[in-house]
């Protein structure tokens, strides 16, 4: 049995809004230095121009009639525009074709973020610059994911609760199999979201790898603060490799200005000897000309 969906070329293009060109360059200047002279080994001290995570897509639906729409969407990444570097190949983003519904929710199927990435996205007031909380968060990237193979539903807003489930279908019966979902409240200036994530390795050998996450947001006029905490057990298939994370962080808006501050803790992986956690800090000020462009440092 089949379930899929497709957006046909050719006659059918007339019955299509146009489709949507969109894209997000960031570029920065970076200084790193990990206290090591320059000239020493294993010394970090350096400028570095960056592209950030800069990427083009494009992206469009038709209507289908009775309030249901198919929706499609082609995101590429590595746009590289401090190397002039580009391409499809594998560096693709979110890209998916669907169906949406306002009273039944959106379905995709591609490759997506997964919902439990999408907490986290949605209190870092440094996405995707120096500081960035995933530095911290999700063991090195093993739980804030974009999954290829997957099945994902939103449903729709029922007064300020959604959810989302993920599924990311293994193509050899070797693949790792996930599972990923999220209940999120919003309503005024109250954001709450708790997420679960579950890694299946198919290996007799190795338990399933675990992830909760909890988020929270809060606005106060001018002031945002914000709380993540996590709970990982059996890291890589490993029984008791576990690890906690907790993080604070909060907003200032002055006129144009943001000024922002959070801090992330990750404790030791439970079962070795070797320290291996981590503290970050992260201070920043943003300064907004318009609703598309800014600058910070």
């Amino acid at each position: 049995a089949a379930v899929g969906a497709a957006l046909v070329a050719g006659p059918m293009m007339a019955a299509q809004a146009a489709p949507t060109v969109y894209g997000h360059f960031h570029m920065s200047l970076d200084r790193y230095d990990n206290g090591k002279d320059a000239t020493s080994a294993g010394s970090t001290e350096r400028g570095v121009m960056n592209s950030n995570s800069s990427r083009f897509g494009i992206k469009g639906d038709e209507d289908l009639g009775g309030g249901l729409k198919a929706i499609y969407q082609v995101e590429s990444g590595v746009f590289a525009a401090d190397e002039g570097t580009s391409g499809f190949g594998n560096t693709l983003r979110n890209t998916y074709v669907g169906f949406t519904g306002s009273s039944w929710g959106t379905v995709k199927l591609g490759r997506h973020d997964t919902p439990v990435k999408d907490l986290g996205r949605a209190i870092d007031q440094f996405n995707e610059e120096v500081g960035d909380a995933r530095n911290i968060t999700g063991n090195a990237g093993t739980f804030d994911q974009r999954i290829n193979n997957m099945v994902r539903y939103d449903s729709p807003a029922f007064s300020g609760v959604k959810f989302a489930l993920q599924y990311s279908t293994p193509e050899v019966s070797t693949a790792t199999r996930n599972v990923s979902g999220n209940v999120t409240f919003a309503q005024g200036p109250l954001y709450v979201g708790l997420g679960y994530e579950t890694h299946a390795f198919n290996v007799s050998s190795k338990k399933d790898e675990k992830d909760i996450r909890l988020v929270g947001k809060y606005s106060m006029g001018d002031l945002v603060l914000s709380l993540l905490y996590e709970t990982m057990d059996d890291l890589a298939g490993t029984s008791g490799a576990d690890r906690k994370v907790l993080g604070l962080g909060g907003g200032f808006k002055m006129a144009n200005n943001l000024l922002k501050l959070h801090y992330y803790k990750v404790d030791k992986l439970d079962g070795q000897a070797t320290e291996n956690g981590a503290k970050m800090w992260a201070l920043g000020v943003d300064h907004n000309f318009s609703k598309t462009t800014k600058v910070y440092a």
